[in-house]
Order: structure tokens, then sequence, then C-alpha cells
């Protein structure tokens, strides 16, 4: 920012202003959080008598005040004078008028709109999102244990069993939305699958009962070596 500030005021002198002869003018300033304060030195001296060879000196501060922004960048801040004038109003006074120029950066505030500039989808980890679901799954498993009370009949079993299910389904609902929310937007898939491996299943069964092919499976999991119980990820363009 670039900005010209003016300032104008009339010293008072104790005699008479018959000649100004030298005048100059100083400045010193301090940046702080949304202002500049500083001072302004005019000194000089003058004659009082037309005909006198004798001299006097004066020396006036003005102290001043700039207000500005509070993202001002103090480091590069100058302020420089760039214009002195006076005139003698009256036998015992002038006025002096001043200009300072003002120099600064200023820090841009980033107002950036989320729907504009969305978040980096993040890379998936087939592996990472099959460990979360464990993770999510056995401590709601460990949180339905702490809360159990032995049964004493087949009514109290046949509730355990009932919170045992609806724990479960919530598992896989859970499992089901942890698939939407970490693939890429990119992914052409509309439809994602957890399949738990049984006993006697491989990879052949498992893309025939599902329509896919080993390669598909190959690029959301680990199908080096599987075994029974393990998770995976079957991805597909159907919206069942």
């Amino acid at each position: 920012m670039k900005s010209v500030i003016p300032f104008s005021k009339e010293l008072e002198f104790s005699t008479k202003i018959q000649e100004i002869t030298s005048i100059s003018l100083e400045r010193e300033f301090e940046v702080k959080d949304l202002s500049i304060e500083g001072n302004l030195f005019v000194t000089g001296e003058y004659k009082s008598h037309e005909v006198s060879a004798n001299v006097l000196p004066f020396s006036y501060k003005i102290p001043f005040t700039i207000e500005v922004p509070e993202n001002l960048v103090k480091e590069s801040v100058s302020l420089e004078i760039s214009d002195f004038a006076y005139d003698i109003e009256e036998e015992k006074r002038i006025k002096v008028n001043i200009e300072l120029e003002l120099n600064a950066e200023v820090e841009e505030k980033e107002k950036i709109k989320e729907e504009e500039n969305p978040k980096p989808e993040m890379e998936v980890d087939p592996d990472e999102i099959i460990r979360m679901m464990e993770s999510s799954t056995e401590e709601k498993q460990e949180e339905i244990e702490e809360e159990q009370i032995e049964p004493e009949s087949t009514q109290e079993e046949q509730k355990l069993e009932e919170v045992n299910e609806k724990v479960e389904e919530e598992n896989r609902a859970e499992e089901e939305e942890m698939i939407l929310q970490t693939v890429t937007t990119e992914d052409e898939y509309k439809t994602y699958h957890i399949h738990i491996i049984k006993d006697g299943e491989n990879i052949e069964t498992i893309c025939t009962m599902y329509g896919s092919n080993a390669s598909l499976l190959a690029e959301y999991n680990d199908v080096s070596n599987i075994i029974p119980g393990e998770k995976l990820i079957i991805p597909s363009n159907d919206e069942s």
C-alpha cells in the first residue's frame, strides 16, 4: 500500500518573527498493531528585527498518529517526508504544512470457498481399509462383552443373540459407509461389497459369485495368500 498523509500545524513563537533564516524537519516513528505513532521535529533560526544581525533558535515537536490495517507487515513500513512548507501567519506565528508518504506491504486475506477449492482426495489403501474395519468391529464387540451378563435362561440367550445380530448389522453398515467415504471420486465403480472368505473358497469361486475377475480384485486386495475369515473388497458397477 502507498498513502500520502498531510499535516498542518500553527507554531507560536515567543517574539516577533521578522525573517526565518533557516528551518528543517525531522521525524521519528514506531509501528504498533493498529497504528504508527511518532513525532515531527521542526527546528531552525529566525530574526526578530530586520536590522538586527542576531538570530534566535526555535524548536517544536509535533506528535502524530496514523491508523493502519491489522494485516500490515510491520517490517515493510517506510515513512518519509515527501513535502514541507511554511508561511508566516502573524508576527509571532508560522503555519507548517507537511506531507508524509507511507509505503508498506499488506498481507492478503485469502477467502476461498470450499466448493470452489475442494480438499484433495486421499489415495486409498485397501489393506488399511480392512484394518480399520476389523478394529471397529473388535471395539464394538469389546463394548458388548463388558456389558454382557451370563444368561440364566433360554429367553436371555435369545435376547443376547438379537443384540449380537444388531451389532453385526451395524458393523456391516459402517463397513459399507467407510468404503464409500474412502474411495476416490475418480473411481468408476458405484458399489463395493465386503466378502468374508469361507472354508473351501478361492479367488476363482469368489469372482464367479460376484461376476468379477482376479485382476480387478488384486487392485483392491492382497490376493497372494487368502485364508478363511479374511475380508475382501469387491467393486461392482451395479447399484444393488
